[in-house]
C-alpha cells in the first residue's frame, strides 16, 4: 500500500509538471505559431508523457480497486505501479522543464520546484533498481510455476479484449505479453538470469508490458475519472503506449539476452519483432489527435 501511495505522488508531481508544459505551449509562439502545433515539440516532450502517465495511472487505479477489495498478495503490483509511476513522473518533469525553455529553470514557473520534489519517489520506499529486481524475481517464479503460460494466457486475454474493442490497443499489448513470454523462456533455456543486469532489465520490461496490458483492458470499461479526458483519446494515449512498450520488450529484449550469450538464431521471430514493427503504423496520427485533446483538455490560461 505504502509504495502505491509513493507512486500516486509521482504520478502527480508528473501530471502537474506535464499540465504547466501544455499550457505554456499554447501560449508560446515560435516561427509564427504556438509551440504546442509543433510535432517536433509536442511528440517528444508532450504526447509521450500523456501516455505514460496515464497508463502507469490506469495501473495504480487497478491495484488499488485489488487492495479495497481485501485482495492479498499484491507485492508485485505495487512494485510495477511504484516503479513505473516514479520513474514516469519524474521523466515528465524533467521535460516541462525543456519545454518551458529557460523560464523552466526559474523558481516562478514551479517546474524546477516539481522536478526536485519528484526525485525522491524514485529512491524511497525502494529504490527503482531494487523494484526492478523485486518485479523479475517474482515474475520470473510465476512463469517457472505456469511452465511459461502465465503471459501467454494473459496475451488470451488481451487478444480477446481486441476482438471486442479494437480500438484499445489490445492487440499490442498481447504482442508485448507474448514476447515477454518468449524472453522468460529464452532466459530458462539459456540461464540467462544467471547475469543480474539481464534479470534487472527483465524487470523493466516486464513493469512495461503488464502496464500496457491493463491500460488497453480498462480504457473503454473503466475509465478514470481522475482526468477530464473523453474515452477516445486515452484510448489513442493507451495505443501510444502499447507500441512503446511492445517495441522497447522486444528490441531491448534481444539486446541484452544477445549481449548475454543466447543461443536461439531465430530468437527476433519468436518475439514477434516484424509484427511489432508493423504495429507502430498510425502511430504519428494518434499522437497529432492525442495533442489535440490534450490542448482542449489544458487550455491556455
Amino acid at each position: 500500500k505504502t509504495r502505491l501511495m509513493v507512486g500516486a505522488f509521482g504520478l502527480g508531481a508528473g501530471w502537474e509538471a506535464l499540465r504547466r508544459a501544455i499550457r505554456y505551449a499554447q501560449d508560446r509562439i515560435q516561427a509564427g505559431a504556438p509551440l504546442s502545433e509543433k510535432q517536433g515539440f509536442t511528440h517528444k516532450l508532450l504526447v509521450p508523457h500523456a501516455a505514460r502517465l496515464e497508463a502507469v495511472r490506469t495501473y495504480i487505479e487497478w491495484c488499488a480497486e485489488r487492495l479495497d477489495g481485501d485482495e492479498e498478495g499484491l507485492q508485485t503490483e505495487g512494485a510495477v505501479a511504484k516503479y513505473l509511476a516514479s520513474e514516469f513522473g519524474n521523466s515528465a518533469a524533467e521535460d516541462a522543464i525543456q519545454a518551458l525553455g529557460g523560464y523552466g529553470y526559474t523558481r516562478e514557473y514551479m517546474v524546477e520546484k516539481i522536478k526536485r520534489d519528484v526525485r525522491i519517489t524514485t529512491i524511497y520506499e525502494g529504490t527503482s533498481e531494487i523494484l526492478e529486481w523485486t518485479i523479475a524475481r517474482d515474475r520470473w517464479q510465476e512463469h517457472l510455476k505456469s511452465h511459461g503460460q502465465y503471459y501467454r494466457d494473459w496475451a488470451d486475454r488481451m487478444e480477446d479484449r481486441h476482438r471486442s474493442e479494437p480500438d484499445n490497443g489490445a492487440g499490442i499489448a498481447a504482442m508485448a505479453l507474448r514476447a515477454i513470454a518468449a524472453l522468460l523462456e529464452r532466459a530458462r533455456l539459456d540461464r540467462l538470469t544467471r547475469q543480474q543486469h539481464v534479470l534487472f532489465r527483465l524487470g523493466e520490461l516486464i513493469a512495461f508490458g503488464e502496464t500496457a496490458a491493463v491500460f488497453a483492458d480498462r480504457v473503454v470499461e473503466k475509465p478514470t475519472q481522475a482526468i477530464d479526458l473523453d474515452v477516445p483519446t486515452r484510448q489513442a494515449l493507451s495505443r501510444v503506449f502499447a507500441r512503446e512498450a511492445a517495441l522497447k520488450i522486444a528490441t531491448e529484449g534481444l539486446k541484452w539476452t544477445i549481449g548475454a550469450g543466447q543461443t536461439d538464431p531465430n530468437l527476433a521471430g519468436s518475439l514477434g519483432l516484424t509484427e511489432i514493427y508493423e504495429s507502430q503504423a498510425g502511430l504519428i496520427a494518434d499522437m497529432d489527435f492525442a495533442r489535440e485533446k490534450l490542448c482542449q483538455a489544458f487550455p491556455s490560461t
